[in-house]
């Protein structure tokens, strides 16, 4: 195989395509939280988004997230048609993209364009409602619930049009959350129900947009990855707390695995003072290697913190330099 550029690798890893050598950070540019659009606030400073919801910097963990001291903008589900205002696209200044998110500035021409698309039908249904309030209504008024996310789903989908003819991504990293490190926040047969037809229209507008789809998804959920599938997902951004070699082995050169590390088990090891840097770097190895085999696999470093991130991303460049040499 001839020897591929950085961008080249990232291209071929949302095509399930062979690569020379690892797919790497060098060939992808992403746009994290753009600004033109009052989606989310600010990273740094939260505030109001254009359905109401207030935003709280949350200093520990370096992130936004909705204020949870503030009462809940839609209570009861039923409600929504009444409560809920969509953001008029149209009436909407999109003429500052420049001046605010600079995209002239991004090299096209050695870097694969991602941006990121933020507040996914779970997401904002949550914002709006409250956590424990949006999960009641999954099992309470799945009707209500599932109107909702159509009427909601019809408005991003014209955001999601808006935004690639502006922006004119590469590929588009559509961001609904579905679990915590043990589990889903509702059954796979609730996703399966509820959030599934909406992400399926997500990926073929994208796709018909001649956009790529990267699904990321915090949250271990073994159970429904292999349906990212048939849903046409390109690629899904997890995290390796899900067994994803056994995954690769069911889905096979069908869907890329845009993950990141176990970043928990190694800073929360090195800061007890149990492993040293060979010890990181051996079970990087191990892992990488298992991870690696037959392609589609892109690791991801977010978030960042602690010298086993900086052990981490040298020992997997190491790695990734020679895993694919005698394909």
């Amino acid at each position: 195989m001839k020897e591929m550029t950085p961008k080249e690798r990232a291209l071929a890893f949302f095509r399930h395509e062979p690569t020379d050598a690892l797919p790497t950070d060098d060939g992808i540019f992403v746009l994290f939280n753009p600004e033109t659009y009052a989606e989310r606030p600010p990273h740094t400073t939260g505030g109001t988004d254009w359905f109401g919801v207030q935003w709280k910097y949350e200093a520990s963990v370096d992130a936004i997230a909705p204020d949870h001291t503030q009462d809940p903008i839609l209570e009861d589900i039923c409600d929504w048609r009444e409560v809920v205002k969509f953001p008029d696209l149209d009436a909407w200044d999109w003429s500052r993209v420049e001046e605010i998110d600079h995209i002239s500035e991004i090299d096209r021409e050695n870097k694969v364009f991602e941006m990121m698309f933020v507040n996914g039908p779970f997401e904002r249904l949550h914002m709006l409602m409250g956590f424990e309030n949006a999960l009641c209504a999954l099992l309470t008024d799945p009707e209500e619930v599932e109107a909702f996310l159509n009427a909601f789903m019809e408005w991003k989908l014209r955001l999601m049009e808006k935004v690639i003819e502006i922006y004119k991504p590469d590929v588009l990293m559509f961001h609904d959350d579905w679990g915590t490190q043990n589990n889903m926040f509702f059954s796979p047969d609730i996703w399966r129900e509820l959030i599934k037809p909406q992400i399926k229209k997500a990926v073929d507008r994208c796709h018909e947009l001649g956009v790529l789809f990267d699904m990321h998804s915090c949250g271990k959920m073994e159970e429904i990855v292999p349906e990212f599938v048939e849903l046409g997902i390109d690629a899904w951004q997890g995290m390796e707390i899900n067994d994803i070699p056994k995954l690769k082995k069911l889905t096979g050169m069908n869907l890329g695995y845009h993950v990141t590390p176990d970043y928990q088990k190694y800073q929360t090891d090195a800061l007890a003072g149990l492993v040293t840097e060979e010890d990181v770097r051996k079970a990087v190895r191990e892992v990488f290697y298992k991870t690696a085999e037959g392609y589609c696999y892109f690791p991801m470093f977010l978030p960042f913190g602690g010298w086993t991130t900086d052990v981490m991303i040298d020992e997997i460049a190491k790695c990734g330099k020679t895993v694919y040499q005698d394909k």
